[in-house]
């Protein structure tokens, strides 16, 4: 009798401890990370490293490996990570910027519906900026409301920067005019610099921006995220500024809908433990990005407030792209 309650009193602790036994036995094979994007890129990069230094984490001969599903700007890997299997062996590395989407088209056009993912981790959230070039006849953000006319730069109407910078617009109450037809940011910042355009919306400690902040060819006006930006400490943000709202360029780890809540505890478990590992802090620091990961909480969280900007806009946008 009492070797029986010793023994059910064992497995109650290993309940509590691990949700349900599939918790302790996962994972058994092979996690496959999916990158919506090319290889060689940052979110390539990133999850290459989270797989690499995750690793020692993972049980004897399991890895997490890393495939690319691209395509149609990020669509068709966003799509066949919404329709895997949600046993907790597929995930991926999901960009913000697929959210509006199935706002402007719907789900069932779409393929997927971005608020339905079950999100595991943060990886990081890049906080935008207003930018200006160091002659810019706008000094500050109150010139840029004043003005009748302000042109943005951004690669197309309706694709990518352009959302965020028409939420980033209509929130400050800035004109808002695009300048378009930019192949990333490798264009649109020589455009910035020769006067193309008077704002470019980028994440402010991106490594692409940091140079022309250290040498005064770029100008921020405002940062949109919830602190001040390690490369612009003087630079207030929005909130400061008075207006209740953050606006970053996100990247969450994500896993289909209806991934049972063990398997996302232990993905949870195993990508925390990879993204504070000192070698993968270090690698991040050594590429010059900053990131700030956090648990399923607080992915979970990042998502609704996105989603609740996109929902907002999402009337005004579609009359300008005309959709109905």
């Amino acid at each position: 009798m009492k070797r029986s309650l010793c023994a059910a009193m064992i497995g109650l602790a290993a309940l509590w401890l691990f949700g349900t036994a599939s918790y302790a036995e996962f994972p058994k094979k092979n996690i496959n990370s999916i990158v919506t994007f090319s290889p060689g890129g940052g979110f390539d990069t990133i999850s290459r490293a989270i797989s690499r230094f995750g690793e020692k984490y993972l049980p004897k001969g399991v890895k997490m490996i890393v495939k690319n599903v691209t395509g149609a700007g990020g669509v068709t890997g966003t799509v066949y990570l919404y329709r895997s299997k949600p046993d907790g062996y597929t995930i991926g590395q999901m960009y913000g910027g697929m959210m509006p989407v199935p706002f402007l088209r719907g789900a069932a056009k779409a393929g997927y519906d971005f608020e339905k993912f079950t999100w595991v981790a943060r990886v990081g959230g890049e906080p935008y900026a207003l930018l200006l070039r160091k002659d810019s006849k706008y000094k500050s953000l109150e010139e840029l409301q004043k003005a009748k006319r302000v042109t943005w730069g951004v690669e197309a109407i309706g694709a990518g920067r352009w959302f965020d910078a028409f939420i980033a617009a209509k929130e400050l109450g800035v004109p808002f005019e695009v300048v378009s037809g930019y192949r990333g940011t490798g264009e649109n910042l020589p455009g910035l610099l020769r006067g193309d355009y008077d704002v470019f919306l980028q994440p402010i400690d991106h490594p692409s921006i940091v140079p022309y902040l250290q040498t005064g060819e770029i100008r921020p006006v405002l940062t949109l995220g919830p602190k001040r930006a390690i490369n612009a400490p003087d630079i207030r943000t929005a909130k400061e500024a008075g207006y209740n709202f953050t606006l970053s360029s996100s990247r969450h780890m994500a896993a289909p809908p209806g991934t049972p809540p063990d398997r996302v505890k232990a993905l949870e478990t195993l990508l925390m433990k990879a993204m504070n590992d000192k070698d993968y802090d270090a690698f991040i620091k050594k590429s010059g990005l900053v990131l700030d990961p956090g648990g399923s909480k607080r992915a979970t969280q990042d998502i609704k407030d996105l989603a609740a900007l996109y929902r907002k806009y999402t009337p005004a946008m579609k009359k300008i792209l005309k959709i109905k």
